[in-house]
């Protein structure tokens, strides 16, 4: 894909798909829901990432190059949405 493989920083939650992009959806698709279990938690968002699509993935991957440009730019500094 001609892309340049970087070194890795300092764990940063903006540089961390999970945090800058599955947390908040996963959050606001099961908001205001309760769970008797472990186990109907644990379904509901298996459910919830699967009905995500493609092309939600796909953005999330995306940003991720964007959002390392801004940290490299900013000298591994954090980096707001």
């Amino acid at each position: 894909m001609g892309w340049e493989v970087l070194p890795h920083s300092s764990y940063s939650p903006d540089l961390a798909p999970s945090d800058y992009h599955l947390f908040g959806f996963v959050k606001d698709q099961l908001c205001g829901q309760h769970f008797e279990t472990r186990e109907a938690i644990q379904k509901a968002v298996r459910q919830c990432l699967l009905m995500a699509g493609t092309e939600f993935y796909r953005r999330g991957i995306f940003k991720l190059a964007e959002r390392r440009e801004k940290c490299v730019q900013r000298s591994d500094d954090y980096v707001e949405k």
